[in-house]
């Protein structure tokens, strides 16, 4: 009987180790009854399990048993991924968004493979890639877009046409194959994405792209898009941190004269030489220090971009000129060209810092500090998502006869 737990953790820590193929049987840990028991017990409660496939099959259908005939029929090759249904389902901008829906035995064995994958992929992930990633979120891709903020100039609002759908499916297998050395689940992966989808009771092949709703997809499609951050950060230089000598070379002199005088009359106090006018008088210099710019105008970060991705939504951060945006812009468009994918001309954009630009659901926009020194992001909710809310706060509300604030989206006693 297999430790789950333990087994992932070697994987992950094997693929730290080297970067060639992944050689131990990963078939043989797939098709465990123990494994897929792991991948069943993780699903079961998702509110999604409820949801039918093709088969009408929902998780209250599915029991230990079931599950151990599942991993039997993985073993002796009987195991076909069946289409997935599609659905639509409608966007903030009106229009819709393909969704596919697997059946609930497929859903166990995507989940195994996820448990099987995640952990080998996850040690080469960058640290720019915050989609469906554990310990990452929304909230820290947003962290690192305002962390970059107080130096740039202008911004790439990336959006790829049509990602999910168009993800070749020999550009991923190839990826994955550089990692994943067992040619059984290298083709339980393939037949997954060749499944095709049912839309109205009607059969459609699938040539390319990832199922959006596919539990494995989110993974199948940072593993195709991780070569973009690659490209980004090794040919682009984003994210390019300064050392601590170049930072020291960056001061502002002013800044520095404020420094070494608060230091001074510090090591006073500590030697026991000061008295309550030193005090006062560090109190003052530190006041007078906030209005001072750290570093020197015309020293520059040595960085010129920055890169933040959460899943096929990815904003660049530059500190250079509109016309220096533009050529990084020219060259993502032909190294997504070369993976297969488009970037979607109407929809990316190049935002000036003082200009609001929209990012994972949040409009950000740049703003000078209260006293004049560097910028800051500010971060706010789009009209149409506070009138959303609003709808929903006073829908709720009406159950209980409160009555919603229509300015302030605030609650008050009726």
């Amino acid at each position: 009987m297999i430790n789950v737990a333990e087994e992932m953790e070697r994987l992950h820590t094997l693929a730290r180790r080297t970067q060639d193929q992944i050689r131990k049987p990963l078939w043989k840990l797939l098709t465990d009854k123990m494994w897929l028991a792991q991948a069943w017990e993780q699903i079961r409660n998702n509110k999604g399990s409820q949801t039918p496939g093709i088969d009408k099959m929902t998780a209250i259908e599915i029991d230990l048993e079931l599950v151990h005939k599942l991993a039997d029929s993985l073993k002796s090759g009987t195991y076909r991924p069946t289409p997935v249904r599609r659905v639509f389902i409608p966007k903030a901008n009106g229009k819709t968004r393909p969704l596919g829906i697997s059946t609930i035995k497929d859903r166990i064995v995507q989940q195994a493979i996820k448990m099987l994958l995640e952990p080998i992929f996850e040690a080469d992930f960058c640290k720019c890639s915050h989609g469906f990633r554990q310990g990452r979120s929304t909230i820290t891709a947003l962290r690192d877009v305002s962390r970059a903020y107080p130096v740039i100039s202008y911004l790439i609002e990336g959006d790829i046409k049509g990602c999910f759908d168009n993800i070749p499916h020999g550009g991923l297998l190839e990826l994955i194959k550089k990692r994943v050395a067992d040619e059984k689940v290298l083709s339980l992966i393939s037949k997954f994405l060749k499944a095709g989808y049912l839309e109205e009771w009607r059969y459609h092949k699938t040539y390319s792209g990832v199922p959006q709703g596919n539990i494995v997809g989110p993974l199948l499609c940072n593993v195709f898009l991780h070569q973009f951050d690659l490209f980004m950060l090794r040919e682009l230089n984003a994210n390019q941190s300064q050392t601590s000598q170049q930072a020291n070379a960056r001061r502002n002199p002013e800044y520095r004269k404020f420094e070494t005088r608060i230091a001074k009359l510090r090591r006073q106090l500590r030697d026991g030489h000061g008295d309550r006018s030193i005090v006062k008088e560090i109190k003052e210099l530190e006041r007078q220090r906030k209005y001072v710019p750290c570093y020197a105008k015309n020293r520059k970060h040595p960085g010129k971009v920055w890169y933040v991705r959460y899943c096929d939504d990815f904003l660049v951060l530059v500190a250079g000129t509109k016309k220096e945006t533009e050529a990084f812009k020219e060259q993502i468009r032909l190294k997504l060209s070369n993976m297969g994918l488009k970037l979607s001309e109407k929809k990316t954009k190049i935002t000036h810092w003082s200009e609001s630009c929209d990012f994972l659901g949040y409009q950000i926009q740049g703003k000078l500090r209260r006293r004049g020194v560097g910028l800051r992001a500010v971060f706010g909710i789009p009209q149409q998502s506070l009138r959303q809310l609003q709808k929903d706060l006073e829908e709720v509300s009406g159950y209980y006869h409160i009555r919603v604030c229509p300015t302030c989206l605030t609650a008050s006693g009726g």
